[in-house]
């Protein structure tokens, strides 16, 4: 028998090299008995090093209420702030609090989480010189908290054995 679902998500992440900064284009899509009952868009441009948001925007294609819109103007408020921990806290607080949309505060969260994906590619693929790139590595793992972020990262994990090891070589 085929599963036929009747709430099915959709979302598509996107980091885009753009000169001395990074283009993160998202979109979310929810449908229900077969309906697109949200489609939003959201772009974010920041500092592939630090991760701060220069620039941020947002689209709702599709709504259930008019409404909803406004929760669009929240997201000028992440102008200026950091992608690093407790970046989820501030999503949640300004664009999922009651003056925002839930939905959009989904989409921009997993953005956050995506860019950081995004700033080690781009710092792999600018950076060619080992022991430079080794410091922005030990950098983000400091700043972004990698350390004990899920199994892989784990104190004694592998990645932080192999991290250690090429810091003493």
């Amino acid at each position: 028998m085929e599963e036929k679902p009747f709430f099915k998500r959709y979302i598509e992440i996107s980091v885009i090299d753009d000169g001395d900064r990074l283009r993160i284009k998202g979109s979310l899509k929810d449908c229900r008995f077969g309906d697109t009952l949200h489609e939003i868009d959201a772009f974010i441009i920041i500092n592939p090093w630090d991760g701060e948001i220069k620039e941020i925007n947002g689209h709702m294609k599709t709504l259930p209420l008019e409404e909803c819109v406004k929760g669009l103007e929240t997201l000028k408020e992440l102008v200026g702030v950091s992608i690093k921990p407790g970046f989820t806290d501030i999503v949640k607080n300004t664009v999922g609090s009651s003056r925002g949309c839930t939905h959009l505060a989904t989409l921009v969260t997993n953005m956050g989480n995506v860019s950081v994906q995004g700033r080690s590619a781009y710092s792999r693929m600018k950076i060619t010189d080992e022991n430079t790139r080794l410091n922005i590595i030990r950098s983000n793992v400091k700043n972004l908290g990698l350390i004990n972020s899920c199994v892989s990262w784990r104190e004694d994990g592998p990645i932080v054995r192999k991290l250690r090891r090429q810091i003493q070589d």
